[in-house]
């Protein structure tokens, strides 16, 4: 009979004991949820304003080394039009002339009149005049050279436009890796506090006799490998922040928010292709390169067309002769004016004319390829970035559940070990999967939005404009305008 009652209040303590436990295991998850409640909702706060993020790439279109430099050797292209323009200008040129010659002769020829006769003669002249000249048509090749030139600026511009945009994404992934990393040292530090209390929660159990120093040999080595890990981590988010700076000119302020949605998360692939094909600046780059490469065929002037061109020149010299011997002397005054049209119609140059011709329709196919295979290209990294940011919304999606698990599961071995059920290096060992599934999360949500960075630039939208970034006061257009008026 004792025995029965016996065994009835162990049940009855067992079920409180666990009954306890779940209510204990439900405050846990309670308080998890509202804590990711929290966050979310501050960090929801967060996006509602631009961030440092905007600061920096507004930083960087002024600042970066990659872009300045681009922006020197487009301006320096746009000069290439001043001189394709300049076959419809006329030429202008002044000559002056000054020529003294002195001759000597010496006969010895014996004469009634004359015996050793000596004779010189000195000649001075002086010239000068202008010249102007005007092509008038040179079988459309000029036409066609600054028809190119002009094609070859814009291809430019767009392979300026794609430098920016790859800046801009580079400091903006940069970014996220350095959120990333400020994450996992606090998650460290997190991890780092948590072993430190499970050490002293061993030292108390060993002074007690409940655990042998084994379980606290444990813990301080544990202490000392995530002391490591946090050390390691400090120096790689110095790495990222001299990075980060060299990149936009930027100082990584000391909080850092979250910023806003610089995606659109509902857009297809499909819809994605179809916008970069009018969008992606590579692509535009290499339509306007074919463009140009099309123009250039008609560049060479073939055989059989005629050139026109009209010249005027006005001339005056001055020529002065003198004999010595018998003190002559001679003087000459010349003014000219002169009125040129010529007409010159090829016959034969070797093949020089269509040899260029032949290269220039090879050059103009290779362009046509070159488009293809960008076109392709981007294709082709849309689908590997949609595939790659889809796996990475997963992963975070389950990388956050982990997080929730195994916060519980750590709970629950603390209290066991608290209680002797567990050892130590259960408690350990559920702290460092705690670790791991915030550092997945992490991970998983930078790679998220490092895929929709990537996204956005392959369809052209990592751009100032879409961004609404303020630019440097540089504008292409504006100084191609203010170029091509030189002369």
């Amino acid at each position: 009979m004792r025995f029965c009652r016996f065994i009835c209040l162990a049940c009855c303590l067992s079920s409180l004991a666990l009954a306890e436990k779940q209510t204990e295991t439900q405050k846990a998850l309670e308080e998890a949820k509202s804590e990711k409640a929290t966050t979310e909702e501050a960090s929801f706060k967060k996006t509602v304003r631009r961030g440092p993020l905007f600061d920096a790439l507004e930083s960087a279109l002024r600042k970066n080394k990659e872009i300045l430099a681009a922006q020197n050797e487009l301006m320096a292209i746009h000069e290439n039009r001043v001189s394709a323009a300049s076959a419809f200008r006329p030429k202008a040129s002044l000559n002056a002339k000054y020529q003294n010659s002195t001759k000597k002769e010496r006969r010895n020829k014996m004469s009634d009149t004359d015996i050793n006769t000596r004779q010189g003669y000195e000649d001075s002249m002086t010239s000068y005049g202008i010249g102007v000249s005007q092509n008038l048509f040179h079988g459309f090749s000029d036409v066609a050279t600054l028809k190119e030139t002009d094609l070859s600026i814009k291809a430019r511009w767009y392979n300026y436009e794609a430098k920016k945009q790859e800046v801009l994404r580079n400091v903006a992934i940069l970014y996220f890796a350095i959120l990333a990393k400020r994450d996992e040292i606090s998650h460290l530090r997190a991890l780092l506090e948590s072993r430190q209390n499970s050490k002293e929660v061993a030292d108390w159990m060993y002074k007690t006799g409940a655990v042998k120093y084994l379980d606290v040999s444990q813990a301080i080595a544990a202490v000392s490998e995530t002391e490591s890990k946090l050390a390691k981590a400090a120096a790689e988010y110095v790495a990222y922040c001299a990075q980060f700076k060299e990149l936009s000119g930027y100082e990584v302020p000391q909080e850092l928010s979250v910023p806003e949605k610089m995606f659109d998360e509902n857009l297809t692939e499909k819809q994605a292709f179809e916008i970069a094909k009018n969008n992606n600046p590579e692509i535009i780059a290499a339509t306007h390169t074919l463009a140009a490469a099309k123009a250039a065929i008609k560049k060479p002037n073939p055989e059989f067309m005629p050139s026109v061109d009209l010249s005027y020149s006005f001339d005056q010299a001055r020529n002065h002769s003198k004999k010595t011997r018998n003190h002559q002397s001679d003087k000459l005054h010349e003014t000219g004016n002169t009125v040129a049209l010529s007409v010159t119609v090829p016959l034969y140059d070797g093949g020089t004319a269509r040899a260029k011709r032949r290269e220039y329709i090879k050059m103009a196919t290779k362009a046509a390829v070159d488009k293809e295979k960008a076109i392709e290209d981007v294709q082709t990294q849309i689908s590997s970035t949609w595939a790659s940011m889809a796996a990475a919304k997963q992963s975070l999606l389950s990388a956050r559940k982990a997080v929730e698990a195994r916060q519980l599961a750590l709970h629950d071995a603390e209290e066991e070990y608290k209680s002797g059920v567990k050892i130590i290096s259960d408690v350990l060992e559920a702290q460092e999967k705690l670790f791991e599934a915030k550092y997945m999360e992490t991970q998983a949500e930078h790679d998220y939005f490092a895929s929709q960075c990537r996204a956005n630039a392959l369809i052209g939208r990592m751009s100032a404009k879409y961004l609404k970034l303020k630019e440097s006061d540089f504008s292409y257009k504006e100084h191609y305008q203010m170029t091509k008026k030189r002369f």
